[in-house]
């Protein structure tokens, strides 16, 4: 809620909470070398092309009914390549440079994640060097070497684009420009030094180049155990959960839960299914099935992290963040290491008030990985709360070099500079802002609070009808263009405009009070004392309105009202120099001259040199 002269960014803009799945854990042989050096895209070609193969599935008639790419990740013939390859097929091939390897060994399924680990005979192929996905930044150069419908090997270019949380997509994925075509899917995402950092999964048809990969991250925590249905799921429940999956996925969150609902039918003890249907719970805003369900998860296997951590940011979303907290402190005693539950605590305690503990928290998502954009933006945010603005800037200075494409950054740092009294640079960055995201109200709001710490009055008023156009329901947006009108004289548009505010909001005390000031400034003084006594019913502690309501009722000769007024504010403020001042004034205008000089007398004793001036004139 923003204040009647500026702006409140609050934590709900700011945070970047991530819904985890981690299921497995594997570890791979391979490690990175951070310093190989960088390719060109013809080395990259003849390094990565002798690891990439075909995937050919077949289905219960043996006829070829998907293609796909498949990555060799070690010398024990380890292939990684998507679980929807493998969907509604009975068997998979695996084929490189014309030769053919028909037996193929299922190892590990996360249908979860859509990564299929298929075995091979040891030193079949070449394998490729394994990278480190959490290290990636935006804007790093990336390439793609698949087999494009049966095309083998075809590499393209391109850049990171953004690198997509659980909470944004449903999964965590690295968002590329590089073509991902029919067939691709599986095929390998490199670094510059030709290092595996991903494998391509999925493109969004509806959108311009939206294509995405799996971290490799993600695919060295897959538990490596051969699969038979003796051992396992049958494929058949298999397709009910990736169908569930694939419906997240896709945003269509009911028919996802009836997929869950199927599965856990069969398989009530599943931990994971839990997971996954409170995770499309929190999606339909259903947090108290949300948390019920992970509340089940957590019961068959109390020491799921995932669950309790999703548990922990639906009772976020519901509000409970002293709950929310409690959950982050248990996901952080089963993993310590884990830089997104530390930051989520983070902002946990921040809007709980403990902003030193939240940048502690910060620290330690950083330490886990210096690439965490949320962590420095949201440090940047705490620090600001503390009053270390140099400290602040530092933070979202790093947070726009990671991602200069994050309106949220630009906006922080505007607030930043605008408590440091750098209205024009405030001004510059929510522009920025509001060019990466013209059509977010609030930054609208934000410029147009500046313009009007700088006098803008006019262009301020401009940037708030934009902000009223975006969300017309916002009363904060109605209150500042009401400030703005009235420095430019307008009473008459500020009392429509904070008459507005509060329709919309009939608790907010600021704009009841901010309408009083502007129709006492009409010399309405009845109303304006309606507007501060309604103020002084929802906050009780302004002092400013029992004043202006006391002064009200003294220039309508209502005496003893106005020193009843004064009164209450003394027991509200017992040292408030200026209710002795305004009350000895109101005495004297009733006659009451000695009852006037011991108000003056007290509020000289408090500070108020005025009153020794009226002591001088009146108590002789």
């Amino acid at each position: 809620m923003q204040n009647r002269f500026g702006q409140n960014l609050n934590w709900l803009n700011k945070i970047y909470l991530k819904y985890l799945t981690l299921l497995f854990l594997l570890l791979l042989t391979n490690s990175p070398n951070h310093y190989a050096q960088t390719l060109s895209a013809e080395e990259i070609y003849k390094k990565v092309s002798e690891a990439v193969v075909i995937i050919n599935a077949y289905d219960s008639n043996n006829e070829l009914s998907k293609q796909g790419s498949g990555v060799v990740i070690n010398d024990k013939g380890y292939i990684v390549t998507n679980y929807h390859l493998l969907f509604g097929c009975q068997r998979l091939e695996v084929l490189h440079n014309k030769e053919i390897v028909p037996n193929t060994g299922i190892i590990a399924i996360d249908v979860e994640r859509d990564i299929l680990i298929l075995k091979i005979e040891d030193k079949k192929f070449s394998a490729l060097k394994i990278g480190v996905s959490k290290s990636l930044v935006i804007g790093q150069r990336v390439y793609v070497i698949g087999s494009p419908l049966g095309f083998e090997n075809t590499i393209s270019e391109g850049i990171i684009s953004g690198l997509r949380s659980h909470n944004d997509i449903g999964r965590n994925l690295i968002q590329i420009t590089a073509s991902i075509s029919s067939g691709s899917s599986g095929g390998a995402v490199v670094n510059d030094k030709g290092e595996l950092i991903g494998i391509s999964t999925l493109t969004v048809k509806s959108g311009q180049n939206l294509n995405f990969a799996i971290p490799i991250d993600e695919i060295l925590s897959v538990d490596i155990s051969p699969y038979s249905e003796k051992n396992s799921y049958p494929f058949v429940d298999l397709e009910i959960f990736y169908n569930g999956r694939d419906a997240f996925d896709k945003g269509s969150y009911q028919e996802a839960e009836k997929y869950f609902n199927r599965f856990i039918d069969k398989y009530p003890r599943n931990y994971t299914a839990y997971n996954n249907r409170g995770l499309i719970k929190s999606k339909l805003k259903n947090y108290t099935g949300a948390i019920k369900d992970f509340t089940k998860a957590i019961e068959i296997n109390p020491k799921y992290f995932d669950a309790i951590s999703n548990r922990g940011l639906s009772k976020y979303d519901s509000q409970d963040f002293k709950g929310a907290l409690s959950d982050f402190n248990k996901a952080i005693e089963i993993n310590s290491e884990d830089a997104s539950i530390f930051h989520n605590r983070g902002v946990v305690k921040g809007l709980l008030g403990d902003n030193s503990g939240a940048i502690v928290d910060f620290d330690r998502a950083i330490y886990f990985d210096p690439y965490y954009e949320a962590a420095y933006s949201n440090r940047g945010l705490a620090k600001s709360y503390t009053g270390d603005y140099n400290g602040a800037m530092q933070d979202y200075n790093t947070a726009i070099e990671i991602n200069p494409n994050n309106d949220s950054n630009y906006s922080g740092r505007g607030y930043v500079k605008d408590i440091m009294g750098d209205k024009l640079g405030a001004i510059l960055d929510y522009s920025k802002a509001i060019s990466i995201n013209p059509k977010r109200d609030i930054l609208y709001n934000s410029r147009g609070l500046s313009k009007n710490n700088l006098g803008e009055y006019t262009d301020a008023i401009q940037d708030f009808n934009i902000a009223i156009e975006i969300n017309p329901k916002d009363d904060d947006y109605y209150s500042n263009r009401g400030l703005a009108k009235s420095n430019l004289g307008d009473y008459s548009g500020a009392v429509q405009d904070y008459t507005k505010a509060i329709d919309i909001n009939p608790k907010e005390s600021n704009s009841y009070y901010n309408r009083g000031c502007i129709k006492r400034n009409l010399e309405d003084f009845r109303g304006a004392n309606q507007d501060f006594i309604k103020t002084i019913e929802l906050d009780p502690k302004n002092e400013e309105a029992y004043i202006n309501c006391g002064v009200n009722l003294s220039r309508l000769e209502d005496f003893k009202g106005a020193i009843k007024i004064f009164n209450k504010l003394l027991q509200v403020n017992p040292k408030n120099n200026v209710a002795y001042l305004n009350r000895g004034t109101t005495k004297h205008f009733s006659g009451d001259k000695n009852g006037a000089c011991l108000d003056w007398s007290k509020a000289g004793e408090l500070g108020n040199d005025d009153a020794y001036d009226l002591i001088r004139e009146f108590c002789k």
